[in-house]
């Protein structure tokens, strides 16, 4: 993150501005309940476990207090406005965990499918789906 604050604090004219969105934490957990699922289709014989140990998604979802951090260590920036929005849907009345694992899916589907094959990938996120209402209680 310190690298994209210095990269952009080179390019922005003095008293510019920056907006940055990111992702919430919770897609975090929910690459957990992704990962159970690679590791049940492991203990099925499905899938050897090294290519789950080798699939890395290098993602970080900071907080805001991790995001305040990181802009004041830095010290090129300072925070207007720090919001939280909801991920929800304008098609949906409630972000649910299987809305938000169906848009994880359409963004890391290639990744996935590059690394474990598309019926693998195919058959991981529809489990994780299936796991939505457990996803949806801890979220």
């Amino acid at each position: 993150m310190e690298m994209l604050l210095n990269a952009r604090a080179e390019e922005i004219v003095e008293g510019g501005m920056m907006v940055l969105v990111t992702p919430f934490a919770s897609y975090t957990r929910l690459m957990n309940f992704f990962g159970s699922s690679l590791m049940d289709l492991v203990n099925e014989g499905k899938l050897d476990e090294s290519l789950v140990d080798s699939f890395n998604l290098p993602m970080y979802f900071p907080s805001p207090e991790d995001m305040t951090k990181v802009v004041e260590k830095n010290g090129c920036f300072s925070i207007e406005i720090m919001e939280l929005t909801y991920p929800k849907s304008k098609l949906v009345d409630e972000a649910d965990a299987k809305t938000l694992m169906i848009n994880l899916r359409a963004v890391l589907e290639e990744l996935i499918i590059n690394h474990f094959g598309s019926e693998i990938a195919k058959e991981a996120c529809a489990r994780t789906i299936l796991k939505s209402e457990e996803i949806s209680t801890w979220m």
